[in-house]
């Protein structure tokens, strides 16, 4: 795939998840609502907006990794030369790379075991829905997150220094 065909991808996945927003907007409005004219909250609420939002705040990091729009702190960067700054977004790129390996390796056991055995939420609501679905979205999230690293990652090892990478180089 070439560059530009997966910049699109990229993109486009982000502008479905952020779609995820809307429907968390409607099940809060109706919710409350429905509490404060009926005194009766629905009994799938709290789940529902857990799911809801923490499948977009997971699934959105990797996109937010390939806009270079997450937390950064760059008061060094500034300071230091062009050869400093690449050294330094390789050592960051690596500790991304670090931790959500880590985290995959964890979490796709775990969610393996929880779509096995069918795993159904521990905050005993009458809801009580399934759950091991939702146990994917984090494998997902980190699998999207190290591969939007790894290639920052390669663009930075490859480039000559004082060159961008990512979504800035667009």
């Amino acid at each position: 795939m070439e560059r530009g065909s997966e910049v699109d991808v990229m993109k486009k996945f982000g502008r479905l998840v952020s779609l995820l927003i809307l429907p968390l907007i409607a099940e809060i409005l109706y919710s409350a609502l429905k509490s404060y004219f009926f005194k009766a909250p629905p009994i799938w609420s709290f789940e529902v907006s857990l799911f809801l939002y923490g499948s977009f705040f997971m699934l959105g990091a990797a996109y937010c990794h390939f806009e270079k729009k997450h937390v950064s702190v760059d008061v060094l960067n500034h300071y230091l030369s062009p050869k400093w700054q690449r050294i330094q977004g390789i050592f960051s790129e690596l500790v991304v790379l670090g931790v959500v390996l880590t985290i995959l390796w964890v979490s796709v056991p775990a969610a393996w075991r929880s779509m096995l055995m069918r795993e159904r939420s521990t905050h005993q609501t009458p809801f009580n829905p399934e759950i091991w679905w939702y146990r994917w979205i984090i494998p997902i999230s980190c699998a999207l997150i190290s591969w939007q690293a790894f290639k920052d990652l390669m663009a930075l090892v490859f480039s000559r220094p004082g060159a961008t990478s990512g979504a800035e180089s667009e």
